[in-house]
């Protein structure tokens, strides 16, 4: 497949003239048809530029989940701005506000009611290669960084995608994934773009999601691991239309998989990414249960991908980021580093297997942590884990262990004698960063 060079607005305008009528977005209380919400998204355009927002412009939003925060984040494609994503509970003053029937531009206030101008005469971005969007990465296991994508990122991986994905007109997709976060992000991009609607519910606890799910009749969401299991053990009795969904953002055993499925009636696809590289491999759902349980895909068709020496995944892709603010995230050959190890199998699925800074090197032995997480998790009580490297004056290193399980687990059962970790925390819940992965510098610290 040949990388597209299409903007977003593009990819709208011609959603709106094919299925104009559709529902495209809402919430429990509003809802917009897909030319409602362009012609919303073109006046919020126009009085953003009107305002002093201009190509290139870096404009601070506070991302909360919400339609209009959705709306904003399409305007500013729309003309070029640059949308920096900050988390709604991150200290910061946002240069876009909607607030009732009034919208602030870098303080200037104007009427919402979008008397007075029907969008035209607004000055489009025509470089979707241009920095659209700046997000944060979740800075699990180091410092946060600032990285730069544009239209172009996003739009090839929503197409490296849609023949894959299992995408449908009908579908209405869950927003349950922060839209501040390269995962919430793609899923508001690839709505355009495949052409389906998105359901934005107001709350996040599991019992009122699934209640949405059944009631507005949702077919697919976007996930991590945790947010699935916790759906699939609170499922009950209610009677879901899920068809597909995708899962990433961190480790799934094969039962867990097999029973999310199970319990929720639906196919998984496991997708693998970063906020450096949007989509570097994803299954399929026409793919064979094992093969989906077990990796995390193929590579994107638009992606080349290398196992270094020591094992690490580098990949070069459309999807890639243009850069951090402060510096490259690709080496002078090109090739994005990511941190990961892994293999390709004889099928082409990819393995992550950990990551390069979660080996553990005790008494000259390394160790991985992911394995050591993924053995933990295959005793049956064991909800939830998470093992980090500890500095030892004895053994340099050692490993440790916070474990989410009703009962004291018998680890000795499933891990080697090196394995064993040093200490274990039991804990109602692992800490978790914005973006639902697990917070192993709180993890660190607490050991």
């Amino acid at each position: 497949m040949i990388p597209c060079e299409k903007t977003l607005y593009s990819y709208f305008e011609e959603y709106a003239a094919e299925r104009g009528g559709n529902l495209f977005i809402s919430d429990e209380h509003k809802s917009y048809t897909v030319a409602q919400a362009f012609h919303t998204s073109r006046c919020l355009a126009k009085q953003m530029q009107d305002g002093g927002i201009e190509k290139g412009v870096f404009v601070a939003v506070k991302a909360e989940r919400t339609v209009e925060s959705i709306l904003i984040f399409y305007a500013l494609q729309f003309i070029g701005g640059v949308a920096v994503m900050y988390g709604p509970h991150e200290e910061m003053k946002e240069d876009i506000q909607i607030s009732g029937s009034s919208l602030s531009v870098c303080g200037k206030e104007t009427e919402l009611g979008f008397s007075g101008t029907d969008g035209s005469g607004i000055i489009l971005a025509d470089d979707a290669k241009a920095t659209g969007t700046v997000i944060f990465t979740s800075g699990s296991t180091g410092g946060r960084k600032a990285v730069k994508l544009s239209q172009y990122n996003f739009i090839n991986n929503s197409l490296d995608t849609e023949s894959i994905g299992g995408y449908r007109p009908d579908d209405v997709n869950i927003l349950i994934v922060p839209i501040f976060h390269v995962f919430g992000l793609a899923l508001i991009m690839t709505a355009v773009v495949t052409k389906h609607s998105i359901f934005v519910p107001e709350r996040m606890d599991t019992e009122y999601i699934l209640d949405c799910m059944e009631k507005y009749k949702v077919t697919r969401l976007n996930g991590v691991p945790g947010m699935y299991l916790s759906l699939a053990e609170k499922v009950g009795q209610r009677k879901l239309n899920l068809r597909c969904g995708l899962i990433g953002g961190g480790p799934c055993t094969k039962e867990q998989f097999l029973r999310i499925e199970k319990k929720l009636g639906i196919t998984l696809i496991p997708v693998y990414g970063m906020s450096e590289c949007i989509g570097i491999s994803c299954g399929s759902y026409t793919d064979d249960r094992n093969d989906r349980c077990d990796s995390v895909g193929r590579i994107y068709s638009m992606n080349t991908v290398k196992i270094a020496e020591d094992g690490e995944v580098l990949v070069k892709s459309p999807a890639a980021s243009k850069g951090y603010i402060d510096g490259e995230t690709t080496d002078a050959d090109g090739w994005l580093h990511t941190g990961d190890l892994g293999y390709l199998d004889e099928k082409e699925f990819l393995h992550i297997t950990g990551r390069k800074k979660d080996i553990i090197i005790r008494n000259g032995n390394n160790l991985s942590a992911a394995e050591i997480e993924r053995k933990i998790l295959s005793i049956p009580q064991v909800k939830d884990v998470c093992v980090v490297g500890i500095p030892d004056e004895a053994q340099g290193e050692v490993p440790c262990a916070m474990i989410v399980s009703e009962t004291e687990a018998d680890l000795s059962a499933v891990l080697s004698k090196i394995e064993l970790p040093a200490r274990v925390i039991y804990s109602k819940a692992i800490p978790l960063t914005s973006s639902c992965k697990p917070d192993k510098q709180t993890v660190k610290k607490m050991f």
